[in-house]
């Protein structure tokens, strides 16, 4: 279930260099199905021009306390009745202080006094700004008074200054406009390794071997991942789907490919959760024509050898991350999948079959089945496979 889903949400852009940041807030929240209003201080339009976020929100910018057309009311007070929840990003140390001691002057300032919503800051300021003692007390002020404060994060600054200032990371605040809404996030603070979609393996330059994989199963875990909390790195073959907004998407073609980003992936972050769906080639032509074959001949040999063993080069390196394999079968599946388990020792498998009505590939339905090395087997009948991802996820927590 997406919990931001119709959910009205107003984003106020105060002064800060971090203010372009503000339209991946919006692409972020929009891509969840969430209305956006967007308020912006004056000294933020010197930054961000409204036009830009007037087309990412698809609504009107609210710039002014006192519009030149006025409307029947005050036009910041109207808001206080349709809002769900207000994020402020970039929060400067300037809204922090006016907020934290009651002054209400300028848009946003004035608007925050008015409603009563649950409010979220994400500050973005100078690391001396941040440390600044009134700005320290303003912060418990607020937080004393239940407005949700996040942390900046630590790194270089716009002033070439390194410090605590920069802008919160963008799932870090989409997760915490979740939580916002009352969701549990299983995931917040993990790292999750997704592999999805087929592999191609050239036979020349207009050819390849490959398999019907669509990708939607591990696009699926991959996104749940991500509603859960996760930090979600998805390594990801050809497929005809769209980027996933909040997830670092890389993107390959073939096995050797896959498995070089998947190592480079290993050597920079350690994962907590890996779940391989990729459905990758088992085998790859020995020698690559570099032109196109013509079909003069009747017959075409063509000599394959084994393919890298990515899962198993995973297992190898990895000594805590859980591990959670796929296995896709047209007969003996439950042997197979066991068997699979066990030589590759893995945490889970997950077993489905192509050959059945529904579920496999190309299809926008599963019906799998969860084995664990512990002997514990799950099934989840056919449903939507967004729907069996999340159930994946949360038999595997």
């Amino acid at each position: 279930m997406n919990v931001l889903e119709n959910k009205n949400i107003l984003l106020c852009i105060t002064g800060s260099i971090a203010a372009y940041k503000s339209c991946e807030i919006i692409r972020a929240l929009r891509k969840n199905n969430a209305q956006v209003q967007v308020a912006i201080s004056k000294s933020a339009q010197e930054f961000i021009g409204v036009s830009t976020l007037a087309a990412l929100s698809n609504n009107k910018v609210i710039t002014n306390l006192f519009p030149d057309k006025p409307k029947g009311g005050l036009e910041h007070i109207d808001l206080a009745f349709d809002i769900d929840l207000i994020v402020i990003a970039p929060a400067t140390a300037n809204i922090l202080c006016k907020v934290g001691n009651g002054i209400a002057d300028d848009l946003i300032s004035t608007t925050l006094s008015v409603c009563e919503q649950k409010q979220i800051f994400a500050p973005a300021m100078n690391y001396r700004m941040w440390q600044n003692q009134a700005t320290i007390d303003a912060v418990k002020k607020l937080k004393k008074r239940n407005k949700i404060v996040l942390n900046p994060e630590e790194g270089k600054l716009a002033s070439l200054h390194t410090g605590e200032g920069r802008l919160p990371s963008i799932q870090n605040i989409m997760n915490e406009i979740r939580k916002a809404f009352d969701t549990k996030l299983y995931l917040e603070n993990k790292n999750v390794l997704v592999t999805a979609g087929p592999t191609r393996e050239a036979i020349d330059p207009v050819r390849f071997i490959s398999n019907r994989s669509s990708g939607k199963m591990g696009y699926a875990i991959a996104k749940s991942a991500k509603d859960f909390g996760a930090n979600v790195d998805l390594v990801s073959g050809p497929v005809n789907l769209g980027d996933l907004s909040e997830i670092n998407i890389i993107k390959v073609e073939t096995a050797d490919e896959m498995d070089s980003a998947i190592q480079s992936q290993l050597k920079k972050i350690n994962y907590d959760y890996i779940f391989m769906t990729a459905a990758v080639s088992d085998y790859k032509v020995e020698t690559i024509k570099i032109n196109k074959i013509k079909s003069d001949n009747e017959n075409l040999k063509l000599q394959l050898s084994k393919s890298t063993d990515i899962l198993k080069k995973i297992v190898a390196s990895q000594n805590s991350a859980k591990i959670i394999g796929f296995a896709l079968e047209t007969n003996n599946g439950e042997d197979e999948a066991l068997k699979k388990l066990k030589n590759k020792k893995l945490d889970y498998i997950v077993l489905n079959y192509a050959n059945e009505e529904g579920a496999g590939f190309e299809t926008n339905t599963n019906h799998v089945f969860l084995y664990s090395k512990s002997g514990h087997k799950t099934e989840f009948k056919l449903d939507r496979k967004d729907r069996i991802a999340k159930n994946i996820i949360k038999q595997v927590l």
